[in-house]
């Protein structure tokens, strides 16, 4: 079947409502309390205070002091990105408990398919951003192949991906990626600012930050939910028509 934007979008709009139930505690574990941490993390770094041309070297010195937490939000988001992948591929009406169960079990193998996948993103990236969204896109649907036959190991998840990609397959994957990341950066901003004026008519700054930190680990951690059903509805989409 041929990738579109438009079907790709409203079928993981169904997928979502057919699951919610379950797909939102996933969200919450493993996607808005890491995410939090990494928010709170963040707004004790003194970035804002940084001239320029230091920037660098302190984000280094962050991520170098800030090593463990980040690693440990890093992997309970990519636990969480792949139990909403056996949740869709793998459920077959299981319980959250079964559905986290499985997940761990499995769960080596995709994080090597998720790192192998970061790694070419990051070298496409560090020669032009072109190769690494091509990387990217041509990678994304690796998951969703391991978590659906993984009895074929990771290698054949990645030529899945890039075969089910193929054409101009890459482009809708990448765009719906980058459409979810653009709503959800906007839905951000947008709240920061009505939580500034709610904390100037409070009177306390700290209620508006305090609110806005958690009001954007919610956003990102439904974002990431959002991210996760895309592939999902890609990857069955993108199933070859069969023969007569």
């Amino acid at each position: 079947m041929t990738l579109s934007l438009a079907g790709v979008l409203a079928d993981a709009r169904a997928l979502w409502r057919s699951e919610r139930e379950l797909l939102l505690p996933i969200a919450g574990m493993f996607f808005v309390v890491p995410m939090l941490g990494i928010v709170l993390l963040l707004a004790g770094s003194g970035f804002a205070e940084v001239a320029p041309d230091k920037l660098r070297d302190a984000v280094m010195a962050f991520y170098v002091a800030n090593l463990l937490p980040i690693l440990l939000a890093n992997l309970a988001i990519d636990f969480g990105t792949f139990a909403v992948l056996n949740l869709y591929l793998q459920g077959g009406g299981r319980t959250l408990g079964e559905v986290l169960l499985l997940t761990l079990r499995r769960f080596l193998p995709f994080l090597v398919i998720d790192i192998v996948a970061a790694l070419l993103f990051s070298l496409g990236s560090s020669l032009f951003l072109l190769p690494g969204l091509f990387a990217f896109a041509r990678t994304w649907l690796a998951g969703p192949a391991f978590a659906a036959a993984p009895e074929r190991g990771v290698i054949e998840a990645f030529r899945q991906g890039w075969r089910r990609s193929s054409g101009f397959g890459w482009i809708v994957l990448l765009a719906a990626a980058g459409v979810t990341f653009l709503v959800a950066m906007m839905l951000i901003v947008v709240s920061s600012g009505l939580f500034g004026g709610l904390a100037t008519l409070v009177g306390d700054e700290r209620v508006g930050v305090v609110t806005g930190y958690v009001v954007a680990a919610l956003i990102g951690g439904v974002a990431w939910s959002a991210l996760g059903v895309l592939r999902v509805a890609a990857y069955r989409r993108s199933e070859p028509r069969q023969g007569m």
